[in-house]
């Protein structure tokens, strides 16, 4: 094999693993991006307060929990 062989082989090699890294990179761009806007919509929904009757229901529902769902307390 031949010196300038190697060097063509080298030179192709770092230049797919450049290609490699780029598109890693432009994942990671993207992926970042799509977290930022994903953020950016729900963070208002976050700070929103529990409508009244879907707090109801929870009660109900921890209560149902305690005795069992019998009605009968638990000991």
């Amino acid at each position: 094999m031949s010196l300038s062989s190697v060097r063509q082989r080298t030179e192709k090699l770092s230049t797919e693993d450049n290609n490699d890294r780029d598109k890693a990179r432009a994942v990671r761009a993207r992926q970042r991006a799509i977290g930022r806007e994903l953020r950016r919509m729900f963070d208002g929904v976050v700070n929103e307060p529990v409508p009244d009757d879907f707090m109801d229901l929870l009660h109900k529902i921890d209560e149902s929990g305690e005795t069992g769902g019998s009605g009968k307390k638990i000991s």
